[in-house]
């Protein structure tokens, strides 16, 4: 995917960042973060070192930084080069769509299909029915599987948007209370009040004021053409090298 990236869209910036093994801030803020999540398997452990001698190869800079997820080094790499560049951050997690504005996109690419799907403001809007702005309050809302998260008992994706559209905002919703028309449903908003916006706390992301970075230790570089074909022979990757320029030979 990466190399399709390379060669394709052929980036004037390019990184890559990686989740470290340490407690985030979110784990200490909340125990059950991420506690229904298995471990990585050895498999797939096994590669990550294999990954990084690859962009290595590739010169493209890489970060992490123990205490912080990847999300987390995102958003605030994604803040800092939005004034410079155009920003696509390339990513599954629907996280990441709160990011999304006139500068910044985020492109999905099925890992088997390799169907690209770019994320602007208005697509953001027409698939989860809100601005990314709002995101994290509809997740808040929702919850969050796969972070274990959790959101409102009895509250979809269908309420939530209708929820978010009426009132426009958390704070709004839970200060217009009495407005929701169906009693249960405000019950339960009102009683899950505290754990709806720790939800919140934990889903958005935030600059990271101490992180040193700039956009010029991005900038992508001529790949080590020896040493990514020398890997990937002796990985075996026969269908990436035919892809290889002449010049790598």
């Amino acid at each position: 995917m990466l190399w399709k990236i390379l060669r394709e869209d052929a980036p004037e910036y390019i990184g890559v960042v990686f989740d470290t093994p340490e407690p985030t801030l979110r784990h200490q803020a909340f125990t059950a973060y991420k506690a229904n999540r298995p471990g990585m398997p050895p498999l797939l452990a096994a590669q990550i070192p294999w990954v990084k001698r690859t962009l290595e190869a590739l010169r493209i800079a890489t970060m992490e930084r123990p205490g912080y997820e990847a999300d987390d080094l995102l958003a605030a790499l994604t803040l800092r080069a939005q004034g410079l560049v155009n920003v696509v951050i390339v990513t599954q997690d629907k996280d990441a769509l709160q990011l999304v504005g006139p500068r910044v996109r985020v492109l999905t690419m099925g890992a088997k299909s390799g169907e690209r799907v770019l994320f602007d403001e208005k697509k953001v809007e027409e698939r989860w029915g809100v601005p990314p702005a709002r995101i994290p309050d509809l997740l808040s809302l929702t919850g969050d599987q796969i972070d274990n998260i959790p959101g409102v008992p009895g509250v979809g994706e269908v309420t939530a948007v209708k929820l978010l559209k009426q009132f426009g905002g958390l704070e709004v919703l839970y200060e217009s209370l009495p407005l929701v028309g169906n009693a249960k449903l405000r019950e339960t908003l009102a009683r899950h009040r505290d754990q709806v916006f720790r939800a919140r706390d934990l889903i958005r992301l935030v600059d990271l004021p101490d992180l040193e970075a700039d956009l010029g230790q991005f900038r992508r570089e001529e790949p080590d053409w020896s040493t990514l074909r020398a890997l990937w022979e002796e990985l075996q990757f026969s269908s990436l090298l035919k892809t290889l320029p002449a010049r790598a030979s």
